[in-house]
């Protein structure tokens, strides 16, 4: 079955480019649609000031904003459309809900991302989602 509806996890770090990379090749060979997702971590639980939640905040949206150019400017080189969005919680339950929810037939991700110390202490994010995903899974080294 040729994959048409990709999913693309992106954080910014060197693995999520090169799933992006990898991604955008495959869904302009299968002529398909690209959505990438950001899972960004919850905020604080007990914020020590109340200002803590909305800096936070501020500092999520920001980062989300940068990783937009991102995607834009791999979108216009490769000359593609990519949907980008946002979801708040654990990185590869965020993933595997937008795959499910979105009907997708592939999801890319890198082999590491940006949270090094948990990926360590509580295995990958794409060893997750491997073992989780309702699809196939693609994992780009």
């Amino acid at each position: 079955m040729p994959f048409k509806k990709l999913l693309v996890a992106y954080d910014g770090s060197e693995g999520a480019k090169a799933a992006m990379r990898v991604a955008i090749e495959m869904t302009a060979a299968l002529g398909g649609t690209l959505l990438a997702v950001w899972v960004r971590s919850a905020l604080p639980h007990y914020p020590e000031t109340p200002s803590e939640v909305s800096e936070e905040s501020e500092a999520a949206e920001a980062f989300f904003a940068k990783l937009g150019q991102d995607v834009e400017r791999f979108a216009k080189d490769a000359g593609i459309d990519i949907a980008f969005q946002m979801v708040a919680g654990n990185s590869a339950q965020g993933i595997l809900t937008v795959a499910k929810e979105e009907a997708v037939q592939l999801i890319v991700v890198g082999n590491r991302g940006h949270s090094g110390l948990w990926d360590r202490l509580l295995g990958h994010t794409a060893d997750r989602v491997s073992e989780n995903a309702h699809c196939s899974v693609l994992i780009v080294r």
